[in-house]
């Protein structure tokens, strides 16, 4: 059973426990205007606290995200950008970060500036053989935002995140896959099928011990060494008391297939 919520650029499918989020902007390649990031926010806190299990981040049409929709007359009109930042990009991106829930980007197309950070927000990122990927910000004269300077450093390291990200270098799919900013690349055609099953292999997995697994990561990223072997002793302790535990460790020893119930 599907339900569907929409909101101005903002579209919301749940299909049993996957939520889709659909940048609906198409027009415009699903450029975020401030309108759209007043509803992405709201979107991702409302995905984070149901009760969904997985969530796709995708945009409507050919495209994924072609950054922030630049109006002039907003811009001269004494925008606070550093406020609409602080109050709208970064709760977001720090909300998908902070979910154990997880978040897959599907890409097609442009994927660009702030978008290419809110797929980089995500834990997975699987993207069409012709989606380009650019952080576009010094084009036009501006630094990063979205979070692009945590996460470029973070996959790439400091020397190549810093060479692309001031050269706003265009990457094409493959670049993107070779350097690790992306998990897989695949034809056009075979982009829905993929995500549909990773999405249906995660929401129908042992899904107490994947969430457990996004905390492990994030502390391991973010803490030290004895702050990430604190994290597992705690998420080990969780996984150990499920049922999926136990369903897990027959189905190994009874050489079938689990069947995991999430809890």
């Amino acid at each position: 059973m599907s339900q569907s919520t929409d909101t101005p650029g903002i579209r919301i499918l749940r299909e049993g426990d996957i939520t889709t989020l659909i940048l609906d902007n198409p027009r415009r390649k699903n450029a975020i205007n401030t309108t759209m990031a007043r509803a992405f926010l709201q979107a991702i806190q409302q995905v984070t606290e149901d009760d969904s299990r997985v969530v796709i981040l995708t945009g409507a049409g050919a495209d994924f995200c072609a950054g922030a929709d630049l109006d002039p007359g907003t811009l001269q009109g004494g925008f606070d950008v550093t406020h609409f930042l602080r109050t709208h990009y970064n709760p977001a991106v720090l909300a998908m970060r902070a979910s154990d829930k997880p978040f897959i980007a599907q890409v097609r197309g442009s994927c660009v500036g702030v978008g290419f950070n809110f797929a980089l927000a995500c834990d997975l990122i699987l993207a069409s053989e012709t989606a380009t990927f650019s952080q576009i910000f010094t084009r036009i004269g501006l630094s990063s935002d979205g979070g692009g300077a945590y996460f470029m450093p973070e996959r790439l390291g400091y020397h190549k995140a810093y060479e692309l990200m001031v050269n706003n270098t265009t990457l094409p799919a493959a670049e993107a896959l070779r350097l690790g900013l992306v998990n897989h690349v695949l034809a056009d055609d075979q982009l829905d099928e993929a995500v549909q099953r990773q999405a249906m292999a995660l929401a129908q997995g042992p899904y107490i011990a994947i969430q457990r697994t996004k905390a492990n990561i994030r502390t391991g990223i973010t803490g030290t060494l004895a702050e990430a072997l604190d994290q597992e002793a705690v998420s080990q302790g969780t996984s150990m008391a499920t049922h999926d535990f136990m369903e897990g460790v027959m189905a190994f020893i009874q050489k079938r297939k689990p069947v995991y119930k999430g809890k």
